[in-house]
């Protein structure tokens, strides 16, 4: 479902949540990566993959349609993007 435009382009609602996900385990993957509270960083990254992992088939769909769109936008992330599902334990 379009939401709304912003520079002649069309946003589809849940981007925003799913790019603020994106920020969350980025930055919870540097901190497992240095060490700092790394445990924390790792249970909370699991925890949203158990949640993720809820998800019915539509609904995953979904959430892999929006992380292409967005790794479509961000080049230089996209292949981290895109392995998201794997990292995470979901079916394509």
């Amino acid at each position: 479902m379009i939401s709304r435009v912003e520079e002649g382009e069309a946003v589809v609602q849940g981007d925003e949540v799913v790019r603020a996900l994106l920020t969350a385990m980025a930055t919870l993957e540097d901190l497992v990566a240095v060490g700092h509270d790394s445990h924390s960083a790792l249970s909370t990254l699991e925890g949203i993959a158990h949640e993720l992992g809820r998800m019915d088939s539509g609904e995953r769909r979904r959430f892999i349609e929006v992380l292409e769109r967005i790794a479509a936008e961000e080049p230089g992330r996209a292949a981290w993007i895109r392995g998201i599902p794997n990292a995470l334990g979901l079916d394509r």
